[in-house]
């Protein structure tokens, strides 16, 4: 027998069970609290807790699926549901640039400031923009760097620079 099956059996056996009533007016003798047994007592139309066999997580006995990890009840020997996977971000999509990310890099260290990495990567109309603002007064040299040492940074055609050599 099964633990979930015996907690099911306990649940039934304490609602079938008649409450018993002490005479009033009479008081219990010290060995009868003895004798009693130190368990709570269940009220009948509540559920009596049981654990998942799997891990050992707390669930209610007419409870199907363990929420901690999916265990089923009325299949036990089948492995739990999987978890969805999901689904990749467009950013991940599609090929990356030829452009070597280390020469982006190092162009726009030296020479940001000039948008020579931006004329590398095949940007010539932003490059230009970098040039007459010198980037932005370094505040677009700083911003393109985090780009592309993160990854994030894209040539002419949209395709992030993925390649360091």
């Amino acid at each position: 027998m099964t633990e979930e099956e015996r907690a099911r059996q306990n649940a039934e056996d304490r609602q079938d069970a008649e409450p018993t009533q002490e005479p009033q007016g009479v008081s219990p003798s010290p060995d009868a609290e003895a004798a009693a047994p130190l368990t709570p007592e269940v009220a009948p139309d509540e559920e009596a807790e049981v654990y998942c066999p799997r891990c050992g997580a707390g669930m209610q006995a007419d409870q199907r699926y363990c929420t901690a990890c999916g265990w089923d009840a009325e299949k036990p020997d089948e492995a739990p549901p999987k978890h969805r996977v999901p689904p990749q971000s467009p950013r991940q999509l599609g090929p990356p640039s030829n452009a070597n990310r280390l020469t982006a890099l190092l162009l726009a260290f030296f020479v940001g400031w000039l948008g020579a990495h931006r004329f590398y990567v095949n940007r010539p109309l932003s490059g230009l923009v970098w040039l007459i603002t010198l980037g932005f007064l370094g505040i677009g040299v700083i911003y393109d760097l985090v780009l592309i040492a993160t990854g994030e940074f894209r040539d002419g055609e949209e395709r992030r620079l993925v390649y360091w050599q």
